[in-house]
Formats: structure tokens, C-alpha cells, sequence
């Protein structure tokens, strides 16, 4: 438990970028995730994490009234699900595609709850802006900091509440169904499968979110460089 309450601690800080604070892409998954992982002793896993659910979230931006899946929290409840599984099952894979990808499905559905909670902060957050338009109206501008402090404490104590309740559900999930689903070859397997065709959708994502017409042979040179280095580093 004094793992998910860190990690639920650290992931509202994160989660603070989305909107509130700074918005300097700390809260993007592929910077989430590694953070995450790092806390938890495992940056690696968090970095491959964030990186797939990166790929998926790439164009949902929060701009105006647009409140997409909120990715961050999906990159931080499938870190923290994921390498605290692995710790407490006793997985021995440097890399455990296998929970990995068991996390993510879980975190995805889960970062719908996040959208929602996103939204009821937002509308709760509206009277602190018509309290600081009534501040401003009398000249009072020196309160109006207090009701900015307000709607961040607020979009904080709902991330961190809802992160230590989303990883706690994520983790009994994964912790209960995995042992159970991983006594069959076959869905192992399938597993390992789904971590690279999550890599392909996600790129799929990418290319179309990117439109632009470069692109087709900046990727066909990644991969390709990607492949050479492979060989070398497992020769």
C-alpha cells in the first residue's frame, strides 16, 4: 500500500501539467511512465509503457473544451501495476511483456474513469474563476492568486484520490487474474503478440495523426536503423 500511495502522490504532481500547472509535457506518458518507474526502482518498463500509450494518446491534446482519456493517468496506474505485480509475483523477466501488456488493458479502461473526474474538476473549478472576475470587478486583485492556488489544489486532491483508487483497483485486477491466465501457454503468447501489435496500432496512430508526407520515409529509416542496431546489440 506505501507503494500505491507514492506513486499516487507522484502521479498527481504529473498530472498537474495536463492542465493546471506549467504544461511543460511532463504528464505525456513516454515522461510519466519512466518517472513512475523510476520511483518504483524500474525506469525501463516505465519507458516502455509510456512509450506505447504515447503512440495511442499522441494527437489527444486538452485544448478548450476537449477532455480526452486522460493518458497520464493510464501511463501511471500500468507503470505502478505492472512493476509492483512483477515484485510481488516474483517475475524474473528484465522486461515482462506479459504483465506489460495485461497492465496497459487494464490502465486503458481505468484513464476513462480519469476523463470523468477531469471533467467534474473542471466544472467544480468554475466558481473560482467567477470569484476571481468578482475580485477583479472591485479591485481586489491581490485575492485573485488565492482562488488560482484553489483550482490547483482542487485538480491535485482529485488526481491523487482517484490515482490511489484506480491503482488499487488495477493492481488487485492484474495481481488476481494474471497467476491465473498465465498458466496457459497459448494466452501467454498471445500477449507477447499484443505487445507488438499495440506497437504497430500505435504507429498507425501516429502516421495518420501526423499527416504529413515526409513521414513514410523518415519511419522506413527508423526502422530500418532499428533493426541494424538489433542485430548488433544481440550478435
Amino acid at each position: 500500500m506505501s507503494d500505491v500511495l507514492i506513486v499516487a502522490l507522484v502521479g498527481a504532481l504529473i498530472s498537474l501539467d495536463r492542465t493546471a500547472f506549467l504544461q511543460i509535457m511532463v504528464s505525456q506518458p513516454i515522461v510519466a511512465g519512466p518517472i513512475v518507474g523510476y520511483v518504483l526502482g524500474d525506469p525501463v518498463t516505465g519507458l516502455m509503457i509510456g512509450s506505447v500509450l504515447e503512440l495511442f494518446w499522441i494527437g489527444a491534446l486538452p485544448v478548450g473544451g476537449s477532455v480526452p482519456p486522460n493518458e497520464t493517468a493510464a501511463a501511471v496506474i500500468a507503470t505502478s501495476v505492472c512493476i509492483i505485480t512483477c515484485r510481488d509475483i516474483g517475475a524474473t523477466s528484465v522486461l515482462p511483456f506479459p504483465v506489460m501488456i495485461f497492465s496497459i488493458l487494464v490502465s486503458i479502461p481505468l484513464s476513462i474513469a480519469g476523463q470523468r473526474v477531469d471533467i467534474i474538476v473542471r466544472n467544480y473549478n468554475r466558481k473560482f474563476a467567477l470569484n476571481a472576475d468578482e475580485l477583479a470587478g472591485v479591485g481586489r486583485f491581490a485575492h485573485i492568486d488565492r482562488e488560482n492556488l484553489k483550482g490547483l489544489f482542487s485538480f491535485f486532491m482529485a488526481s491523487f484520490f482517484s490515482l490511489l483508487a484506480l491503482s488499487s483497483l488495477g493492481l488487485t485486477v492484474v495481481k488476481t487474474l494474471y497467476p491465473l491466465l498465465s498458466g496457459s501457454v497459448r494466452l501467454v503468447n498471445g500477449f507477447y503478440l499484443a505487445f507488438y501489435l499495440f506497437i504497430s496500432l500505435g504507429i498507425a496512430v501516429l502516421m495518420r495523426t501526423g499527416k504529413g508526407k515526409g513521414m513514410a520515409p523518415v519511419f522506413s529509416a527508423g526502422f530500418l536503423i532499428g533493426v541494424i542496431l538489433h542485430q548488433f546489440a544481440f550478435k
